[in-house]
Protein backbone atom coordinates (compact mmCIF):
# COMPACT_ATOMS: atom_id res chain seq x y z
CA UNK A 1 0.00 0.00 0.00
CA UNK A 2 1.14 3.49 -0.41
CA UNK A 3 0.07 6.75 1.29
CA UNK A 4 -0.27 9.62 -0.38
CA UNK A 5 -0.75 12.81 2.24
CA UNK A 6 -1.22 16.30 1.80
CA UNK A 7 -2.20 19.56 3.53
CA UNK A 8 -4.80 21.98 2.48
CA UNK A 9 -4.44 25.88 3.40
CA UNK A 10 -6.45 25.16 6.20
CA UNK A 11 -4.55 22.70 8.08
CA UNK A 12 -6.60 20.04 6.79
CA UNK A 13 -4.38 16.67 6.91
CA UNK A 14 -5.69 14.47 3.97
CA UNK A 15 -4.17 10.51 3.19
CA UNK A 16 -5.20 8.28 0.98
CA UNK A 17 -3.98 4.81 0.83
CA UNK A 18 -3.65 3.23 -2.76
CA UNK A 19 -2.17 0.06 -3.89
CA UNK A 20 1.39 0.31 -5.23
CA UNK A 21 0.52 -1.57 -8.36
CA UNK A 22 -1.57 1.09 -9.07
CA UNK A 23 -0.67 2.78 -12.62
CA UNK A 24 -2.00 6.53 -11.01
CA UNK A 25 0.27 6.27 -8.16
CA UNK A 26 3.39 5.05 -9.87
CA UNK A 27 3.19 8.01 -12.54
CA UNK A 28 2.41 10.34 -9.61
CA UNK A 29 5.43 8.68 -7.84
CA UNK A 30 7.89 9.14 -10.26
CA UNK A 31 6.95 12.70 -11.31
CA UNK A 32 6.93 14.29 -7.61
CA UNK A 33 10.29 12.18 -7.59
CA UNK A 34 12.05 13.65 -11.04
CA UNK A 35 10.22 16.88 -9.94
CA UNK A 36 12.18 16.84 -6.17
CA UNK A 37 15.69 16.08 -7.92
CA UNK A 38 15.05 18.98 -10.22
CA UNK A 39 14.64 21.11 -8.15
CA UNK A 40 17.54 19.94 -5.75
CA UNK A 41 19.74 20.04 -8.57
CA UNK A 42 18.74 23.60 -9.72
CA UNK A 43 19.85 25.06 -6.38
CA UNK A 44 22.92 22.95 -5.72
CA UNK A 45 26.50 24.58 -6.37
CA UNK A 46 27.80 23.78 -10.02
CA UNK A 47 31.55 22.54 -9.60
CA UNK A 48 33.84 24.91 -11.03
CA UNK A 49 36.78 22.46 -12.01
CA UNK A 50 40.14 23.45 -12.38
CA UNK A 51 42.80 22.02 -15.18
CA UNK A 52 46.53 22.55 -15.70
CA UNK A 53 48.01 24.79 -18.06
CA UNK A 54 48.28 22.20 -20.79
CA UNK A 55 45.11 20.65 -20.66
CA UNK A 56 43.19 24.17 -20.53
CA UNK A 57 45.54 25.19 -23.66
CA UNK A 58 44.11 21.83 -25.03
CA UNK A 59 40.80 23.25 -24.58
CA UNK A 60 41.29 26.30 -25.81
CA UNK A 61 43.02 24.92 -29.37
CA UNK A 62 46.42 27.18 -28.14
CA UNK A 63 49.61 25.96 -27.64
CA UNK A 64 50.70 25.97 -23.67
CA UNK A 65 52.74 28.36 -23.80
CA UNK A 66 51.25 31.30 -25.89
CA UNK A 67 48.23 30.50 -23.40
CA UNK A 68 50.86 31.28 -20.44
CA UNK A 69 51.76 34.18 -22.07
CA UNK A 70 48.30 35.28 -21.39
CA UNK A 71 48.45 34.81 -18.13
CA UNK A 72 50.95 36.90 -17.52
CA UNK A 73 49.79 40.17 -18.82
CA UNK A 74 48.52 42.92 -17.15
CA UNK A 75 45.40 42.10 -14.77
CA UNK A 76 43.53 45.04 -16.65
CA UNK A 77 44.77 43.50 -19.71
CA UNK A 78 41.14 42.27 -21.76
CA UNK A 79 43.40 39.19 -23.06
CA UNK A 80 44.20 38.40 -19.92
CA UNK A 81 43.65 34.64 -18.59
CA UNK A 82 42.96 34.30 -14.69
CA UNK A 83 43.84 31.38 -12.83
CA UNK A 84 44.51 29.77 -9.39
CA UNK A 85 48.50 29.95 -8.66
CA UNK A 86 50.08 27.18 -7.73
CA UNK A 87 53.56 26.25 -5.63
CA UNK A 88 55.00 26.57 -8.73
CA UNK A 89 53.97 27.35 -12.45
CA UNK A 90 53.15 23.52 -12.86
CA UNK A 91 50.78 23.82 -10.05
CA UNK A 92 48.83 26.80 -11.73
CA UNK A 93 45.13 25.75 -12.38
CA UNK A 94 42.75 27.78 -14.42
CA UNK A 95 39.09 27.26 -13.52
CA UNK A 96 35.81 26.28 -16.43
CA UNK A 97 34.41 29.71 -15.43
CA UNK A 98 37.51 31.34 -15.87
CA UNK A 99 38.19 29.46 -19.14
CA UNK A 100 34.79 30.32 -20.22
CA UNK A 101 34.92 34.07 -19.36
CA UNK A 102 38.15 34.30 -21.26
CA UNK A 103 36.08 33.18 -24.03
CA UNK A 104 33.38 35.69 -23.72
CA UNK A 105 35.60 38.31 -23.49
CA UNK A 106 37.51 37.39 -26.44
CA UNK A 107 34.75 36.15 -29.21
CA UNK A 108 36.20 36.55 -32.50
CA UNK A 109 32.50 35.94 -34.59
CA UNK A 110 33.26 39.61 -36.49
CA UNK A 111 33.70 38.76 -40.26
CA UNK A 112 37.05 39.58 -40.87
CA UNK A 113 37.96 42.73 -43.06
CA UNK A 114 38.16 43.36 -45.96
CA UNK A 115 41.75 42.30 -47.78
CA UNK A 116 43.62 45.38 -49.20
CA UNK A 117 43.99 45.78 -52.55
CA UNK A 118 47.33 46.03 -53.80
CA UNK A 119 47.97 49.35 -56.04
CA UNK A 120 48.87 48.15 -58.97
CA UNK A 121 52.35 47.82 -60.38
CA UNK A 122 53.62 49.71 -63.55
CA UNK A 123 56.07 47.99 -65.57
CA UNK A 124 58.91 49.38 -67.93
CA UNK A 125 60.13 53.87 -67.50
CA UNK A 126 57.67 56.35 -65.83
CA UNK A 127 56.75 58.57 -68.68
CA UNK A 128 57.75 61.98 -68.53
CA UNK A 129 55.04 64.49 -67.99
CA UNK A 130 56.08 67.18 -71.10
Amino acid sequence: MTELTTTTPDGLHITVRMPDNHAWVRESLEKACAAEARRQIEHAPTPDPAYSVPRAADHLDLHPETLRDYMRLPTTHPRRMHYVAGESSRGDRILLSQLHDWQRRNRTDAAPPPAAVPAPRIRGRIPRSQ
